[in-house]
């Protein structure tokens, strides 16, 4: 009887204690529900004109480390190399997990004609708690070498 006791608490505990996910990358459908994000940044940038519904496609983790007086400047910035006339994308990563322990990860590149310059923007995204999906970091990169 006591082997089994022992048995049957060793293998609860085992159960208990793992961790149960599923892991998927790259697949067109995180794509997609990723990539509506940095569309409604274009969007806003090119038509929109209120900082504000800018503003709300960041996320908490991005203003934990930019205020929004620094992000309007860097978007200020930005703007001062040229208009966004088009934007392609040139690279995406995700990771998806599902399970005990979830989370989302997004990775988009664009190549972005701003007048007559050429920018790189990077968007890393993550889903937050709520679901909603972020922007937590945002990089651009200008090649100064080539003018």
């Amino acid at each position: 009887m006591k082997p089994r006791i022992i048995f049957l608490f060793v293998t609860f505990s085992f159960l208990t204690s793992c961790n149960f996910n599923q892991f998927y990358k790259d697949r067109e459908s995180d794509k997609a529900d990723g990539e509506k994000i940095p569309q409604k940044f274009y969007w806003e940038v090119r038509y929109g004109g209120n900082q504000d519904d800018i503003f709300k496609l960041f996320g908490e983790k991005f203003f934990n480390v930019t205020s929004k007086e620094k992000l309007a400047e860097l978007l200020h910035t930005v703007e001062q190399i040229g208009p966004v006339q088009e934007y392609n994308l040139s690279h995406w990563e995700t990771m998806v997990v599902k399970g005990s322990n979830p989370k989302s990860e997004y990775l988009f590149e664009y190549d972005v004609k701003r007048g007559t310059e050429t920018t790189k923007e990077t968007f890393s995204l993550q889903k937050d708690k709520s679901g909603d999906i972020k922007i937590v970091g945002y990089r651009v990169n200008q090649d100064l070498l080539n003018k």
